[in-house]
């Protein structure tokens, strides 16, 4: 299995979107209605990452309670990562469900890039709840955990703000759980290279998922 500083404009964006599957609303507090992204000057949709960060040298688990190096078990593939939480209502299924639509339209593999899923809710997400939500989007996204300290760290090594618990979900879920909305896309040797924050679109995805094959 092969397995970034974000600049100001781009660091601690919280912002989420209406699920299209169900009826469901957002119901977080940082929940906006998607717009799909600016094309950047360089054609990109994803926006360029300005300061140098890489993937956290965190030890984190998988699935299957083995130990995954973030920092090295996925250098030698692009890689998108993606911090949060399977009872979310609204950031992470949006993201998840456009980024393995958008995969498929174009024919760009896992093979190709590997997905990081990292729970931001060590209390109720357990291996086996991370592997059916999973399944899902792609039974091939890699899903990883850890107690809520090592989280923290990989999260604070990219200039990103821990969890924050902001009240009871109006499902019966439990509490609703804020957290960063942003992809981010690091190269095959673990340098990050650009952001997608919340409101990218399937077809943003289309435009990138081929560039981040070709050229990282």
């Amino acid at each position: 299995m092969t397995r970034a500083a974000v600049p100001v404009r781009t660091t601690l964006l919280l912002a989420a979107l209406a699920m299209v599957v169900a009826a469901c609303s957002p119901t977080t507090s940082t929940a906006l209605q998607a717009t799909g992204l600016s094309a950047q000057p360089d054609g990109w949709r994803g926006v360029p990452i300005e300061l140098d960060r890489s993937l956290p040298d965190v030890t984190l688990l998988d699935t299957a309670n083995e130990p995954v190096a973030l920092g090295e078990d996925f250098l030698g593939d692009p890689t998108l990562l993606f911090f949060g939480y399977t009872s979310c209502p609204d950031i992470c299924p949006i993201h998840l469900a456009a980024i393995s639509s958008a995969m498929r339209q174009v024919n760009v593999t896992f093979d190709d890039i590997d997905v990081v899923f990292v729970s931001v809710d060590p209390e109720r997400d357990t291996p086996a709840r991370i592997d059916d939500y999973l399944a899902n989007f792609n039974p091939r996204i890699t899903g990883l955990h850890a107690d809520i300290a090592t989280v923290e760290e990989a999260l604070a090594a990219l200039d990103l703000p821990g969890p924050i618990v902001e009240g009871p979900d109006p499902r019966g879920e439990g509490n609703l759980i804020g957290h960063p909305a942003q992809v981010i896309g690091f190269d095959s040797d673990g340098q990050a290279q650009r952001v997608w924050p919340f409101g990218a679109r399937r077809a943003d995805w289309v435009v990138d998922l081929p560039r981040i094959v070709e050229s990282w």
